[in-house]
């Protein structure tokens, strides 16, 4: 019995320093950034291919011409209140969710701002409306402890 027990002990054991070494690894992993990309992109395909109750919202193209909108993610697991987007100048929202969904027109100058923080973040456009020609969803990002310019908002031509 004394036997089985130790047997079990070295067991746990081994179980412990293995996974031990698997999260220090990630980590180590984690820290580049390209395989920090690769990693987020394999988890949004991961989350598409798992996520079967997508529905689409059908709108009228009058709708769509008076209402724009623009949904940007903090790509952190962590809310950041003192990170703001800026739309013409004034600060519109902050990333105290992690993402931020604003109400735009043809003309707005959206940015972001993290000077308050001094590291680098990662944000991503995960939505946006179809009429909205300059930016795309995916477009990811890099702000380091400043202001980062997104662009000014275009709408396509009528035809």
């Amino acid at each position: 019995m004394n036997r089985f027990f130790r047997k079990l002990e070295r067991f746990f054991v081994n179980l412990l320093l293995i996974t031990l070494i698997v999260i220090i690894s990630f980590q180590i992993i984690m820290r580049d950034e390209s395989t920090y990309q690769h990693i987020k992109k394999l988890e949004y395909t991961v989350k598409g291919l798992l996520n079967t109750g997508n529905t689409v919202e059908v709108t009228s193209i009058k709708e769509m011409e008076r209402k724009a909108y623009l949904t940007i993610d903090l790509l952190h697991d962590y809310s950041l209140p003192q990170v703001y987007l800026v739309q013409n100048g004034l600060r519109v929202a902050d990333f105290s969710d992690g993402i931020v969904r604003i109400e735009v027109n043809s003309g707005d100058l959206i940015s972001i701002d993290a000077t308050l923080l001094k590291k680098t973040l990662w944000f991503e456009i995960t939505s946006l409306s179809a009429s909205i020609s300059n930016l795309k969803p995916g477009q990811q990002f890099r702000v380091s402890g400043d202001i980062k310019s997104l662009g000014v908002i275009e709408f396509y031509n009528k035809i």
